[in-house]
């Protein structure tokens, strides 16, 4: 969580729209240590995704959001379609349920309440929706998603991120890196 809010940093981004949740918390406090980038509380996450969006505009840089999971995730819908519908680009990151609760192929629809397949839900209405698997892929998750954002056409992107890799411990130094394609124009068509 330290590495994802130091990327947000990194972005020119100084203001992140969040909801309190149990899932996303280890991101949250992340984003409270780092100087000059702040976390605006709203009281519900479509206020969240809907001022990233406005922030996106205003600051003619990338809106972010961090929501827990289940209905956290789910009531950022509105806001992701607003900035689908105008290509804009925002990030949003939710937290997901410990990877070792997802229910993968297990036959059932899911194992516990928060466990809602966010990713799967927002793919129409987002030009990148990933759950991270392995934490160690977190730089190419996170540079992958900024890209498509702000490249073509832009638009918004979400990162599920399990609880326990939150929490895990990485050597930032020896992470993936995302390397965009070259400059052959790209025909986007959503």
């Amino acid at each position: 969580s330290d590495y994802v809010a130091k990327f947000i940093k990194e972005l020119g981004v100084r203001h992140v729209f969040v909801i309190t949740g149990g899932a996303v918390a280890h991101l949250i406090d992340s984003v409270s240590k780092v100087s000059n980038l702040f976390y605006i509380c709203n009281q519900h996450e479509q206020a969240s995704a809907m001022a990233a969006d406005a922030y996106s505009r205003v600051t003619d840089n990338i809106g972010v959001t961090l929501a827990t999971s289940g209905p956290g995730a789910t009531n950022l819908i509105t806001g992701i379609c607003c900035s689908y519908f105008d290509s804009i680009p925002t990030l949003h990151i939710t937290g997901q349920v410990a990877s070792f609760r997802i229910s993968g192929d297990l036959g059932v629809r899911q194992l516990g309440f928060q466990e809602t397949d966010i990713v799967n839900i927002v793919k129409p209405i987002t030009k990148y929706s990933v759950l991270l698997k392995n934490p160690k892929m977190i730089r190419y998750e996170l540079e992958k998603a900024v890209y498509l954002a702000k490249s073509s056409r832009p638009g918004p992107v979400l990162i599920d991120i399990p609880d326990d890799l939150q929490r895990y411990d990485l050597d930032c130094n020896n992470l993936k890196s995302f390397t965009p394609p070259d400059s052959t124009p790209i025909i986007d068509t959503k």
